[in-house]
Order: C-alpha cells, then structure tokens, then sequence
C-alpha cells in the first residue's frame, strides 16, 4: 500500500507482522541510561525530527522489507519508521 501523504508525494507502508512474528527475542534487560553515565563529566543532547529514516538494516536483510507497488519493487534501506 502506497497512501498518498500530500500533492506529488508518496509514502510507501508495509504490513510486517509476519515478519516480526519471526523476530527472535532478546532475552537480556535493556541497560539503564545510568550505567552508560555515571562516571560521566561531558553530556550532549540529540533531537531527531520524527526519527524516520534514521536506522540502517543490515545489508543481508533489505530484501526482507520488499514491498510491490504499482509502480515497482521497492526494499528499505533504513527503517521506515525509526
């Protein structure tokens, strides 16, 4: 599905549950923001608008993230959607 987001501009969405069904489990908490600062003298502070686009995929699974369009086979290079 490509839903039209504005004039002359194209979004293109996919249903991936079949691939996240697939998706192995970490079986390990997420590190608390704490460990990687204490001890810490310099801080800096990132805003990333919307985060979209921000996330490569690993090379050997982009064409897991192929989606059939009118016009053309398109695959994600970064994920779509942060």
């Amino acid at each position: 599905m490509v839903p039209k987001k504005e004039i002359n501009d194209w979004r293109p969405v996919d249903d991936f549950r079949a691939l996240n069904a697939q998706t192995k489990k970490d079986k390990y908490p997420i590190p608390s923001i704490l460990d990687f600062t204490s001890g810490a003298r310099i801080f800096s502070h990132i805003d990333l608008v919307k985060a979209f686009h921000q996330i490569p995929i690993a090379s050997e699974d982009i064409h897991k993230t192929a989606i059939c369009a009118p016009f053309g086979l398109f695959e994600s290079i970064r994920m779509q959607f942060g």
